[in-house]
């Protein structure tokens, strides 16, 4: 994912920690792991692969955020070899506005849209969580298309 929350600004644990409880909490996340030593500044949620085609390998959401609202949120998707990935990114760069959409299926820089999201975290997690019930239910769509 991006930079390191831009200047010195440093990792906001409090409110990982918190959004971390709440993925805990939601019947879709199979495991969350709050600084991992693979990623020790992110909180990483394995979703249920239940909820998803038998020939997915993974689902996981991975989230960075720092004290000066400086965020990298991505979903990602493997299967086979192949991903599938997008990121919400609040952060200074110069190829978009601050706050920015890596649209998938690859998350590129040059894939990036302008957004706007809310200020407060937890309201931006909740649009992700939408977004990740209509990608669930897309990928849902398109396996019954393809039968």
């Amino acid at each position: 994912m991006g930079g390191n929350g831009d200047d010195d600004s440093g990792l906001d644990e409090a409110l990982l920690r918190l959004v971390a409880g709440r993925l805990g909490q939601l019947t879709l996340v199979e495991r969350v792991s709050t600084f991992p030593a693979s990623k020790p500044d992110s909180v990483v949620a394995q979703l249920d692969l239940d909820y998803f085609p038998e020939w997915m390998d993974s689902v996981a959401l991975e989230l960075r955020v720092y004290l000066n609202g400086v965020f990298y949120i991505s979903y990602r998707e493997e299967w086979n070899g192949e991903s599938w990935m997008c990121r919400w990114d609040r952060h200074d760069n110069p190829h978009s506005t601050r706050d920015h959409f890596h649209q998938p299926p690859e998350a590129q820089t040059q894939d990036a849209v302008d957004r706007d999201y809310p200020t407060d975290f937890l309201a931006v997690l909740e649009l992700i969580l939408e977004f990740v019930d209509q990608r669930l239910g897309d990928v849902w769509e398109n396996e019954q298309s393809d039968d």
